[in-house]
């Protein structure tokens, strides 16, 4: 049975309204952040599971207690920034040249003389591994915390500790989930869902175009796990349900591009009638292909090519499915090409874009710098559910992951 983390980030302090670095030094929960906190708690309507742990922080303690009496650990807070405190990143880089990039590569330094940036990285790790070691099976916690442990979290969880890693920021309130397996394995189920922000809006990290790219509604051969690749099969009623749920929760779409395949196809023509905007096909957006192991089941495809089957699924190899499909990096390597030719090409605003399961998470792992061998640290995205790209001056970068508000509830 699977451990859940749910890591909260607090409310936006006065110091985050205006860019500046607080580290453990505090800041005021601004009056946006006021808002924000009714969002989050209109979001968990009171049915928060499990048990409430927060930092020790002023505004992480402000942040928790909308949902709840938690449990203070100082283990969950902010890294020290030392001189850092209280500048912006300008001022950083204006008074300590070369810190602010070194940090960004993820080199092991001490922002401003605070707390080492290994050591901030094993106080995070310590602490989650006590907490999921705290739960019984099925159990879930809710830890209310700050950016940068978020970040040490993912970067962990990811197995890129040491690495820039390519994802923005955690929206203030936002949610991202960890899910622990039997085996011990841990894996970023969700990652920055602050869908409940819609009504009030925050441009957060760096500038860019951003790509919402959502998984089709389920179809009749998910409901027995089937393998559908290029082979089509149709929404499901609550499939169609969850799609209509998806659009409600959408961000302001000015262009919609999808997977010329009949569910996507149908997935986007339903957004699209929400949201007011023409799908437009797109061959780049298309399923991984699977071969000869087209609509079949995995078993199926294990008892069809017995040794392509452990060659991939046991070793590791990232093979053409089927002999005769295509391998997961290549698959990745297609969306990627075709999301940044979008990207590139569509008109200002926010674009949206309906693919698949399997296409979605080659991209995303593409974009990271995971591997066909550390896929499974994402799981596969859910029917409906929305992930998010930015294209910024340095690159396309993660902004969420299998965000559903309306598969949670």
């Amino acid at each position: 049975m699977a451990k859940t983390i749910t890591l909260i980030r607090h409310a936006e302090t006065n110091a985050n309204r205006v860019g500046r670095w607080q580290g453990n030094a505090d800041s005021d929960i601004s009056l946006h952040g006021e808002e924000q906190l009714v969002a989050l708690a209109g979001r968990q309507n009171g049915a928060l599971r499990g048990r409430l742990v927060s930092s020790d922080l002023p505004r992480t303690l402000r942040t928790a207690s909308v949902l709840g009496e938690p449990t203070l650990d100082p283990a969950w807070r902010e890294f020290r920034v030392g001189t850092w405190e209280g500048l912006t990143t300008v001022e950083i880089m204006e008074r300590y040249p070369g810190q602010m990039e070194a940090f960004r590569r993820g080199e092991d330094i001490a922002p401003g003389g605070g707390e080492q940036m290994s050591a901030f990285g094993d106080r995070v790790v310590s602490a989650l591994d006590s907490l999921i070691s705290s739960l019984g099976d099925d159990e879930h916690a809710t830890v209310v915390t700050h950016g940068g442990v978020i970040w040490a979290v993912m970067s962990h969880v990811l197995g890129l500790t040491g690495r820039a890693l390519k994802m923005i920021p955690s929206h203030n309130t936002a949610s991202t989930v960890i899910r622990v397996g039997d085996d011990g394995a841990k894996q970023v189920s969700v990652f920055n869902d602050a869908t409940h922000l819609l009504a009030v809006p925050t441009q957060f990290g760096p500038a860019g175009r951003t790509v919402s790219l959502y998984r089709h509604g389920q179809t009749e051969a998910n409901l027995v796990g089937r393998w559908q690749g290029h082979t089509d099969s149709p929404l499901t009623p609550l499939g169609r349900e969850q799609v209509t749920a998806a659009s409600a929760t959408a961000p302001p779409i000015h262009s919609l591009f999808t997977s010329p395949l009949g569910r996507t196809l149908e997935t986007a023509s339903i957004m699209g009638s929400v949201l007011g905007v023409d799908p437009q096909p797109d061959e780049g957006l298309i399923e991984m292909s699977f071969g000869r192991w087209e609509n079949m089941t995995s078993s199926e495809a294990a008892s069809a090519d017995p040794e392509l089957f452990d060659l991939i699924f046991e070793q590791g190899r990232d093979l053409p499915r089927g002999r005769d499909g295509e391998s997961f990096d290549a698959a990745g390597t297609r969306v990627y090409a075709a999301i940044e030719s979008i990207a590139r090409a569509a008109d200002d605003g926010h674009i949206g874009a309906v693919s698949h399961g399997a296409a979605i998470r080659a991209y995303i792992t593409n974009v990271i710098g995971l591997s066909f061998a550390t896929r499974d640290r994402f799981p596969i995205p859910r029917n409906s559910s929305m992930s998010q790209i930015r294209y910024t001056d340095g690159g396309p970068v993660l902004a969420a992951y299998n965000v559903a508000p309306h598969l949670d509830a």
